[in-house]
This record gives structure tokens, sequence and C-alpha cells, in this order.
């Protein structure tokens, strides 16, 4: 973690004083932080603002809460993190669904996922896989990934036709990768990082066809100006949408949002459980997926699924998306238990299903089974004996102008308009999931391995559909204004010194974690900037 004494707080700034660098970066986010790094890195000078701290704090989360609408989701606050570091504070912890310590978990994006495809409107990147494959290296090579091993298939998978079901493989990376990499751009004299300093405005200058500068709340009534040849906002796939929207360069029609296109396309990664494995006589289930569990890879901790081929997606009209498998005992597949689970799961995480009526119900109908499984669970003997193994998939969400950020009536204490979340799914999304699963379950009774119980939709209520935390596409990179918010090169369209870092510029999200994704990006309009500034 950053030395308090290596940045500066904003409150030591005097209100109404205008500070000025080559570049400003807002959001100390992975995204935020690799560009400043970077860019200080060639000599320019940079001024990096977090409107958090060092670390996650109680009056830093309340400025991110927010809204939300539509599908149900988690509180905004939880959802989110403002702090140097960013996202990595929330990254994936002790979990029983495998015996490791959590960190930031990843593979490439696959090339599948930057092409059009006939079936996914508005799919295809405005730029090539080749050209963003040599920045995702090195943003793999930063994180202490292997970029290659994580590239192919891993050999000794299920014995399935390959051509059909593959298997990929994913790393994790230490959950303070990019945190530990804070005190030396600190300790560079061309960088100054100031952090509880949150913008309440972006200022165009008079023509309207630039931004002239950044003002920054410090407290209530007090503010500071920034100044800079280039802006860059990194504050996450939520909150880019948000300080533009709250700015009149953000207003439909204004120079950031002339075809109403600022906020929509959000997307998650959809995580939900649906349906399980029934093996065949004699096969054991633990035994079958040992090789899908965590293990040591050259180093590194590495877990593996499975995935529809590229081929066949297109063929069937499916998302890309990777399935795994948690061995269970059959007692935790008792509809009563899972209802009492997706209960449970909604008051810890302060988000409420849609049939709670439902779920109920369910107890009320298996009362010693759910009592049993409660116990069970408690007590740490929930992976005991385990006969069954749920499905664990993580989808792609296909783009949807529906499905949108923007912002709400209520303000934080800065006075900036809340975010407002209106979570909105397709019937091709659904459509895949169910689709993916009978495909997999086809390629399993082929090899007499077994089958897939209780496929997508026909169960009551029907599985939640979960996020991941994973916020995409909001500011999304389109060759055409009409259809996005930022050129190829993430510079917000019509504005020549506006440029947006992170996920949210992402067009499609794929089935993997987003982090080097926008670290990848982030390095390519680092050295993008430095073209411009030379």
């Amino acid at each position: 973690m950053c030395d308090l004494q290596m940045q500066r707080e904003a409150a030591t700034i005097p209100s109404g004083a205008i500070l000025r660098f080559d570049v400003c970066v807002v959001g100390g986010g992975p995204a935020g932080l690799t560009v400043a790094e970077d860019l200080a890195a060639k000599g320019w000078d940079v001024g990096l603002f977090e409107s958090g701290g060092a670390a996650p704090e109680r009056a830093s989360k309340q400025l991110s809460r927010g809204v939300h609408r539509g599908l149900p989701y988690f509180r905004l606050d939880l959802a989110r993190s403002r702090a140097l570091g960013g996202s990595s504070w929330m990254w994936l912890g002790e979990t029983a669904y495998w015996s490791l310590d959590g960190g930031l978990r990843s593979r490439p994006l696959d090339r599948l996922d930057f092409e059009p495809r006939a079936h996914v409107p508005l799919s295809g990147w405005p730029v090539a896989y080749e050209e963003i494959q040599p920045w995702m290296r090195r943003a793999f090579e930063r994180a202490g990934l292997d970029f290659d091993v994580l590239s192919e298939p891993p050999a000794g998978g299920l014995p399935l036709d390959g051509s059909v079901v593959e298997t990929c493989a994913s790393q994790f990376a230490e959950h303070d990768v990019f945190r530990r990499r804070i005190p030396g751009l600190a300790a560079r004299s061309n960088v100054e990082i100031v952090t509880h300093a949150t913008v309440v405005e972006i200022e165009a200058d008079r023509e309207g066809s630039a931004v002239q500068r950044l003002r920054l709340a410090t407290g209530p009534g007090t503010w500071f100006a920034v100044e800079a040849r280039q802006f860059v906002i990194a504050g996450g796939g939520i909150e880019n949408a948000r300080i533009l929207l709250a700015s009149p360069l953000g207003r439909p029609g204004a120079a950031a949002n002339r075809f109403d296109q600022l906020g929509r396309h959000f997307m998650e990664h959809l995580h939900v459980e649906s349906g399980y494995f029934e093996p065949a006589a004699g096969i054991a289930v633990e035994q079958l997926f040992a090789r899908y569990r965590v293990r040591l890879a050259a180093r590194q901790k590495e877990i593996w699924a499975l995935r529809i081929a590229d081929g066949v997606q297109r063929e069937n009209g499916l998302l890309n998306t990777v399935t795994e498998f948690y061995p269970r005992p059959r007692l935790f597949h008792a509809r009563g238990v899972r209802s009492l689970a997706e209960l449970a799961w909604g008051v810890r995480h302060r988000s409420a299903p849609e049939d709670v009526g439902h779920h109920v119900l369910n107890i009320a109908r298996q009362p010693r089974a759910a009592a049993s499984a409660a116990y069970r669970a408690a007590r740490g003997t929930r992976r005991q004996a385990p006969e069954l193994a749920t499905l664990v998939m993580t989808a792609e969400q296909a783009p949807n102008p529906a499905s949108r950020v923007t912002v709400a009536r209520k303000r934080d204490r800065f006075g900036i308009p809340l975010a407002r979340l209106e979570w909105s799914l397709s019937p091709l999304d659904y459509r895949s999931i169910r689709g993916t699963q009978e495909i997999i379950d086809a390629q399993f009774r082929a090899e007499k391995l077994g089958h897939i119980q209780e496929f997508w939709g026909e169960t009551s209520p029907t599985p939640r559909i979960h996020g991941c935390w994973h916020h995409i596409g909001t500011t999304r990179m389109s060759a055409d204004p009409r259809s996005g918010v930022v050129d190829p090169d993430c510079r917000v369209h019509g504005l020549p010194n506006l440029w947006m870092a992170g996920s949210s510029t992402m067009p499609t999200a794929g089935a993997v974690t987003v982090t080097l994704t926008a670290v990848a990006l982030a390095m390519r309009l680092a050295a993008r900037l430095d073209q411009v500034l030379r």
C-alpha cells in the first residue's frame, strides 16, 4: 500500500487554486495508474487525481452510492471501490469454489471477441485482435502472468471433442500487483498524486470544442481546478459515464454525447449456477474434475474451464461463456436448499432476488433438507462426499443500448448527481446460457461420462443471474460516433484532448475478467498520447 506521505491530500490545496500539467489523469485504479506510469516514464508532467484515499474508507464509499433499476443488481457502493488501486481492493478473496487465496483471475480475450458476429448486434471492435495482442502481452507481463501459456488450450483436459468444446486456463495475479507500483510512481519528480479529489465538472473552452480544465472538490464549497494539455478519465465503467453525464459536455447533443451514446451498452459478465452434472455409473465427480480445480503451474495459481469453440459459437448463435464445475453433495441441489442459498446471498449482498415468495415456498416444501444443508454449510462439511457437480457459468453479455448508466435526481455531498444504473439483458443472453449447456451435455453423453440435469429455464424460480462487479461498455469504442463514444484510440469523438481509459471503452465484454484488457488498452492509450504530446 502506498505510504500516505508519498502523495498530496486535496485538502492541502488552497480553494480556487489552479494546477497545471501536461496530462491530467482522473482515477487511481489499474488503468489510471498505468497511463500515469507510462507517460511519466516518457518525461511528461502528470497529475493523478483519486477521489478516495490510500485504501478504501467509509467516507469515500458513500460517494459511490447510486440508484439501480431493471434487473436486480448489487448496491453500487458495494460494487465499486474509491481508493488508490481501484478495483484491485475487490478482487476475489478466499473462496469455497477453489482452495486458493484469490487475486486477479485472468486470461486474454479470445480472437472471436474482436470479430463481428452476425448473431451479436454491435459486435466487432474497430481495432483488430493483432493490434491489441502486443499490448495484452505487456499487460500480462506487468501482472506477472504468462501470456503464452494462457493463449493456447492446455493439454490433458476432459476427453471431449476439442473442436466443439475446448479447455481454457486462467491464472491469478497477486492482489497488490498494481498497488505496489504506486510508491515508485509517487516518488517521481514529474508526478503529483492527489487523493480525496473528486471531479465535479469538466469545463469546455468557449467554443465547446475542447476541454479547458477540470473542477475538483475538496469539501462542500471548496474546490480547485486542473488545467492540462490532455485529460484522461479512468474512473471505472460506471463513473466514467457519470462524470461526463454530470457535465455540460455530456448532455445529449453536446460535444461528448452528440448521438446519445454516452452511458449506453452497459455490460456485465453474467454469473449463474444453472444445472448440475450427473456422472455415469462408476465415475467419481471429484476425480473427473480434479484438473479443473486450482493447481500450481509454472509457479502460478491456475484453474481450467470449458468453453464452446469459436466456430460452434457462430454456428449455434451463442455468446462466449466459460463453464466450471463445483463438486457438491446431492443435498445441495434440492430446490429448497438452493432457494435458501439464494435468499442468504441476497441478504449478504443487499440485493433481493425477483421472486422471493417462490423461494420461500420452495424452502417450506423441503424444510428438513434446507435445515440440514444450512447446518452442514455452517459446520464446514459442505464439500464432503460430492456426488454431483454444479455448472458455474460466466457468460458474455451482448451489447444492448437499453442497458445503460444515466444520472439520478439524488446528489452526493458535492452536489453531483448519483449514477443511475438500468441493467437490462436481451433474449440472446438467456438463449446462449441454455444453448451452451446443451452442447456441453451432448459432449458428456457422447463420451459416456454422464449428463446435465435441470437446464436453464427448467426450474422455478429460474436461477438468478448475478453480475461480477465488471462494469463494461458505457463509453464504448467505435469508428463511427453514431454507435459509440470514443474513437479507436480511446479519444472522445469530437474532443481533441479528452480520452477515456478502462473497461468502459470495450465494445464487447468477452467471458473473462476485464482488468488486464483495460491495462492493455491503457498502455496503448499512453503510447498514443505520447505521440500527440510530441
